[in-house]
């Protein structure tokens, strides 16, 4: 079925597969340890909210920096799983929200948690890139 004149639909078919394969490249750099391709997600400017300590971080080189230490508490191979996945577009603007959990392969599924990610991306030059990223997880009271 086509779109109607004046629909943004295959627009926003377009965005949101160019943000899910954005979303499965992280998720293959990551079970590579391939820190360069991950950063090439992100914008020089971004702002983000990590789990590990500190919890704020503002810049390209802090969040490299944050994802480096990350990666060194696996032993074994990584492996990444994402659930829940949406995402809402329009214009420059995009935004992910997912249930992602990166574990240990060697450990097993349990040595990750599932955890909240809302990642904000904007199109700058004509590439979608992060711009806010916020992982959390739930804290039972």
């Amino acid at each position: 079925m086509s779109n109607p004149p004046g629909s943004d639909r295959g627009i926003m078919n377009t965005t949101e597969s160019e943000i899910r394969s954005l979303a499965d490249h992280w998720a293959e750099s990551m079970r590579k340890r391939d820190v360069d391709a991950i950063m090439e997600h992100y914008s020089d400017d971004v702002f983000a909210f990590d789990v590990p300590p500190p919890h704020t971080v503002t810049g390209k080189a802090a969040v490299r920096q944050n994802i480096e230490s990350w990666l060194k508490i696996f032993d074994g191979s990584i492996d990444v799983e994402f659930k829940d996945v949406s995402i809402v577009a329009g214009g420059d603007l995009a935004v992910l929200r997912q249930l992602a959990r990166v574990s240990d392969s060697d450990k097993g599924a349990e040595s990750g948690m599932w955890v909240r990610v809302t990642v904000c991306y904007q199109k700058q030059d004509g590439r979608w890139l992060v711009i806010h990223e916020h992982a959390s997880v739930p804290l039972v009271m």
